[in-house]
């Protein structure tokens, strides 16, 4: 299995985006990295449409601070996103049922 970076699982989270779960959903999410390959990332998810930018959004709906180990084990499986949560692996902040919905968009690789 290839090492990831952080770019690699951004582009891995726009090939596993499932566009027909996102209709009608419209978010902002910031993601803040720490760790190793520390920076800042915004996901706008739109019209079925999934963005991911570097940098930080002005208004994200969610913000989620995350180590970079712990992103790449939650991108391997281990532990699912809401166990990681649950586990204090990523901090949440803004409306944590629309987070929980977000997850489904995701398919498991």
């Amino acid at each position: 299995m290839m090492a990831h970076t952080i770019e690699s699982l951004l582009a891995m989270l726009s090939r596993n985006y499932d566009a027909n779960q996102a209709k009608g959903v419209g978010t902002t999410i910031q993601l803040n990295v720490t760790g190793s390959e520390a920076g800042q990332w915004n996901v706008v998810i739109k019209d079925g449409k999934l963005d991911v930018t570097k940098g930080t959004h002005p208004a994200p709906e969610l913000t989620v601070t995350a180590d970079m180990a712990d992103i790449l084990a939650v991108a391997n499986g281990e532990p699912d996103p809401i166990n990681a949560f649950m586990a204090g692996k990523a901090k949440v902040t803004g409306d944590m049922s629309e987070a929980m919905s977000l997850i489904k968009l995701f398919k498991p690789n």
